[in-house]
């Protein structure tokens, strides 16, 4: 065996790092940069500003600013219609370094984000705000499709109820969140993308996901149209007492005095 990067053998016994079809050695895995996306080493690293290292194992599999993102979206307009959800045809997309994207979600105080893995423990690389669909520069198509998903789901609830995103702490955002977390789940067990399904089912660590284990458990015993009808009562009852409460709450404190 061996190492892809100082072309070393690598005799039994000794330990090594297996990725991408290759292995390196121990010395040089701990040693050299890491690729972003996949926590791996690679011989041609490229530096994306405003992200990270990528290497040439991710790059072909990439989707960028060079990307038909419609294209790809397009097919799951269906899927996400069998949860009562209906989508923008032209999705607007706004591409985002790493810092701004975090910021759009959280403005926790933590260290910088070495690898993707770490900024998917608190945020979602694609995320929904007033019409737009705010975005990291380079993510896996899998990770593109499957966060998509939940953020077209947000966006529609948000819309419906004549809000800009649905961040917030109350009874109303929490069950939101976590239906939308719960779509895009469904979405990563059905497509077999092992890894965003278990990114989804830990993560985010910031509550984004809302009460997405109540739809996970809710699943085992009811059928997608059903849950739809549960999700639509129970927001509509909640959007009254806490979403109008509110609103009636600013319109006063922005009446005369």
């Amino acid at each position: 065996m061996i190492c892809y990067l100082c072309r070393s053998t690598i005799e039994d016994g000794q330990y090594y790092f297996d990725g991408h079809e290759v292995q390196v050695c121990k010395p040089c895995f701990m040693e050299s940069r890491r690729c972003f996306i996949c926590r791996f080493p690679g011989q041609k690293l490229v530096d994306v500003q405003g992200l990270g290292l990528e290497c040439e194992f991710c790059r072909e599999n990439l989707v960028g600013e060079e990307s038909d993102l419609e294209n790809i979206i397009h097919p799951f307009f269906s899927y996400l219609g069998q949860f009562g959800h209906t989508t923008m045809p032209h999705p607007r997309f706004i591409w985002c370094d790493l810092a701004e994207l975090r910021e759009l979600q959280s403005g926790v105080e933590r260290p910088p984000e070495e690898f993707i893995d770490d900024f998917l423990r608190y945020c979602y690389p694609v995320y929904h705000r007033a019409g737009g669909y705010h975005l990291l520069r380079r993510m896996t198509k899998e990770t593109f499709v499957v966060y998509t998903i939940v953020q077209f789901a947000s966006a529609d609830i948000a819309e419906r109820f004549e809000l800009n995103e649905l961040a917030g702490n109350s009874p109303f955002h929490t069950l939101a969140r976590g239906w939308c977390h719960w779509v895009g789940y469904e979405a990563s067990k059905r497509l077999g993308y092992d890894l965003e399904r278990r990114q989804l089912r830990k993560w985010p660590e910031l509550g984004a996901q809302g009460e997405f284990e109540r739809w996970e458990k809710m699943a085992h015993f009811k059928k997608p149209p059903e849950m739809v009808e549960f999700l639509n009562a129970n927001l509509n009852a909640l959007a009254r007492k806490h979403l109008d409460s509110q609103r009636n709450n600013q319109s006063v404190g922005n009446g005369p005095r």
